[in-house]
């Protein structure tokens, strides 16, 4: 009975690190266009702030989308706008570049630099608009799917939608109820073997028996609670509203070296 309680305790432990975040599927791959006329850019930048690092990478994207469309484009003044609050929608326009940034994706460095990922459509034909449509990471924005993962695993659907802090906060809290009820309740047995052994002096019954009590009370109220943060794990699960996700994650990185750059992985832990 202890061994399988542990190796659930463990499995449970085991299931959020896999979990807490995954990189966007377009990270990896870019998405396929629904018609001829839309393509998908991605780029990166980095700064000091996130605005830095994002007005970077779209810039980099309306450099990629002018060369890709035979677009003139001047790099230093739309830097300029950009750097001023300038909606990179309106500068597109105005360079006849037709973009619609539909995702990103954000991480720090080792050093505090952020860099930011865009993925963006571009309309290849300057009379075809680009979808305005928002994609969506699965299983981190839909609610159905965040209930079933925290059915599954407490504080799995809130890690999901990007609350983090929050969802390790749920499973630690529910293991450590869980792990309090069974513990307690296994104490009270001990307890109550000692009250029916016949050699029992009647001084140590009736510690034992004060004892179990005790126990029996906490191992209750303990699973209890659990039942109760159980619940209101399933109900945040589904009815918060989805944010950017933060948790463990891996992104692809440039490490800078003696003759360049090589290809790294650099890793970020957020609430």
């Amino acid at each position: 009975m202890q061994k399988t309680f542990f190796t659930i305790i463990l499995m449970l432990t085991a299931v959020p690190l896999c979990w807490a975040q995954r990189l966007p599927s377009w990270m990896n791959e870019l998405p396929k266009a629904s018609n001829s006329t839309i393509v998908y850019v991605r780029e990166s930048g980095e700064g000091k702030t996130p605005s830095e690092a994002m007005n970077e990478a779209l810039l980099r994207v309306m450099q990629s989308a002018a060369l890709r469309i035979g677009r003139p484009f001047d790099a230093y003044e739309v830097d300029i706008a950009l750097a001023k609050g300038g909606d990179y929608r309106a500068i597109s326009r105005q360079y006849n570049i037709p973009i619609n940034k539909v995702d990103e994706y954000e991480t720090r460095l080792t050093d505090g630099t952020i860099r930011v990922w865009v993925l963006c459509q571009l309309a290849t034909s300057g009379s075809v608009p680009p979808q305005w449509e928002k994609m969506r990471r699965r299983g981190e924005v839909n609610s159905w799917v965040s209930l079933v993962k925290s059915t599954v695993v407490p504080g799995l659907g809130q890690m999901g939608k990007g609350y983090t802090a929050e969802g390790w906060f749920t499973l630690g809290g529910e293991l450590l109820l869980v792990g309090s009820g069974v513990g307690s309740y296994f104490m009270a047995q001990n307890q109550l073997d000692v009250m029916h052994d016949a050699t029992t002096a009647y001084a140590d019954w009736n510690a034992a028996r004060s004892t179990y009590n005790t126990l029996q009370t906490v191992s209750y109220i303990a699973w209890g609670s659990a039942a109760v943060l159980y619940a209101f794990n399933l109900y945040r699960a589904f009815t918060m509203q989805p944010r950017r996700a933060s948790g463990i994650a891996f992104a692809p990185s440039m490490l800078p070296t003696g003759n360049g750059t090589a290809p790294t992985l650099s890793f970020t832990f957020k609430f």
